[in-house]
């Protein structure tokens, strides 16, 4: 079956590399992964699926952790240090749009930064769709996140192919019925993606 639309992971795939905030705040004030290990698998979850906000969450943990600033503060740095988008990925997506390939963001978001990914990184005008988290209610591995894309594009399953860093998504993506295909680096996406699509002018 012909694809007819590619759907893309942000960070580890469009951002890349990825995790340049967690690398500041330990250079820069001392805050290790090891002490954001708890809120990133716990109350963080809730604001990624739209169910809190990280102006909720987050001033009990920015006290344990010693950050000085606001909440704001501390939001606006994360956004600036993870504007880290891969401009190669970016060119082939707009290369596919053009010949007629939907391509689609799917990411895990929480409403900050899916709405500083659409307007700041320019995200609403090099995708046709944006599918965050924090708005459809549920995130990947979920299958009804996988749904909600499919239902949205109205395309058969195969039709779709998928890319992401994490197996447990790809797999999750695989078992829904996608196509689905881990990304591990540039070169090999390229390679990847031309057995899906017969891609033309893109050089």
């Amino acid at each position: 079956m012909i694809i007819k639309a590619i759907c893309f992971d942000a960070d580890g795939v469009v951002v890349n590399p990825q995790m340049q905030f967690s690398k500041h705040l330990k250079e820069a004030y001392g805050i290790s992964p090891e002490m954001t290990q708890s809120f990133f698998q716990g109350a963080f979850d809730d604001c990624l699926i739209g169910r809190a906000t990280l102006e909720d969450v987050l001033p009990a943990f920015l006290q344990t952790w010693g950050w000085k600033g606001s909440v704001d503060s501390f939001i606006d740095t994360w956004l600036l240090m993870d504007h880290v988008i891969d401009t190669r990925v970016i060119d082939r997506v707009q290369c596919l749009r053009r010949n007629g390939t939907i391509c689609c963001l799917a990411t895990s978001q929480e409403r900050n930064r899916a709405e500083y990914m659409r307007t700041r990184m320019g995200f609403q005008d090099m995708f046709d769709h944006l599918f965050f988290s924090c708005e459809v209610g549920c995130q990947k591995p979920d299958p009804a996140y996988f749904q909600h894309i499919e239902k949205t594009l109205d395309l058969e399953k195969k039709s779709i192919l998928f890319w992401d860093d994490s197996p447990v998504n790809i797999e999750a993506a695989r078992e829904f019925g996608w196509n689905a295909e881990i990304y591990t680096e540039f070169d090999e996406f390229e390679k990847i993606v031309r057995k899906y699509i017969a891609v033309e002018n893109c050089d």
